[in-house]
């Protein structure tokens, strides 16, 4: 089997995605058993990212502005509507830009449901659509990231893969082998409107894809503290070669700054969120699966909205 998937990370690769599986537990929902894992409120003013709340909260946004599906593989789903989005929307790459923030990347989206869907859940592709995992830790991305060490550097990322799904209300453990869509941009072009038109995809990003490595670097917990989801921090534009000081920042309007508020116990339930509560993460075999088929990207940098 670890064969037949490193095959699929060669091939896919040619197209700017590579095959990932993943078996993962968050480390707030490792306990005694392996079929029901009690997960406790955390410590920290927080959220994880299994709190069912992640299934009600958001939806007074998210309702005008796609469809909610009972998967059969990854239960309970959010998906855009193809009105709004268009044939060849991509998470984290249409309709939007990197901001660099308190050092974070930050992705600011056009979309008027873009500060829930990019700062909150996962995405992943299957059965034709693109589908949106409900989830409650706040990130400024929940993206991996990739970079190349020659000259020019490029920055390539991809949304980060789900661990978990939905039933009946309640998160349970995914097994995925699935793609992920990696885009890639030089230094020079991360920053600023236009994203979209400087973004390498598909055949033209395969020499660059093909030569990057993965980059991680998750900053550990403050001394006592256990976090309820890790953060994925990409690398510093300064490793890029990129001043800060000159990084043209968007609007942080009024949306961003309420996905921030969501984040936190403190905040959230004042503006009327529920307030995290213990639970229960659910060990599920039977839905163990693959994102299915990829969509078509363009083979060069291309426009989007």
């Amino acid at each position: 089997m670890k064969r037949h998937v490193a095959r699929l990370a060669v091939v896919s690769a040619a197209l700017g995605w590579f095959a990932v599986a993943v078996t993962a537990v968050p480390s707030s929902a490792r306990a005694q058993s392996d079929d029901e894992q009690p997960v406790p409120v955390p410590q920290a003013d927080e959220y994880a990212d299994t709190d069912p709340s992640a299934l009600t909260d958001f939806r007074p946004t998210l309702d005008p502005h796609g469809t909610w599906v009972d998967d059969p593989t990854y239960g309970t789903a959010w998906t855009p509507s193809q009105d709004e989005v268009g044939a060849d929307f991509v998470p984290y790459d249409t309709a939007g830009q990197w901001d660099y923030v308190d050092g974070d990347w930050s992705w600011v989206s056009d979309y008027d449901w873009g500060w829930v869907c990019f700062h909150y859940g996962r995405w992943l592709y299957a059965n034709g659509v693109w589908l949106w995992i409900p989830g409650r830790a706040y990130s400024p991305a929940w993206v991996d990231w990739r970079m190349t060490n020659d000259e020019p550097t490029y920055l390539g990322w991809a949304p980060a893969t789900p661990t978990w799904g939905w039933s009946g209300g309640s998160a349970v453990r995914l097994v995925l082998h699935t793609y992920q869509p990696w885009s890639f941009a030089s230094a020079g072009g991360l920053f600023g409107p236009g994203l979209s038109t400087r973004i390498l995809t598909g055949p033209a990003a395969r020499s660059v894809a093909m030569n990057s490595q993965p980059y991680v670097h998750t900053r550990p917990p403050p001394p006592g503290r256990v976090v309820s989801s890790p953060v994925m921090h990409g690398p510093s534009p300064t490793l890029l070669g990129i001043d800060v000081t000159r990084i043209p920042h968007p609007p942080q309007g009024v949306r961003e700054y309420r996905a921030r508020q969501l984040g936190h116990p403190s905040t959230a339930v004042p503006l009327g969120a529920r307030p995290p509560t213990p639970h229960v993460f659910r060990a599920s075999p039977a839905r163990t699966g693959s994102g299915s088929g990829m969509p078509s990207r363009g083979g060069v940098a291309r426009g989007r909205r």
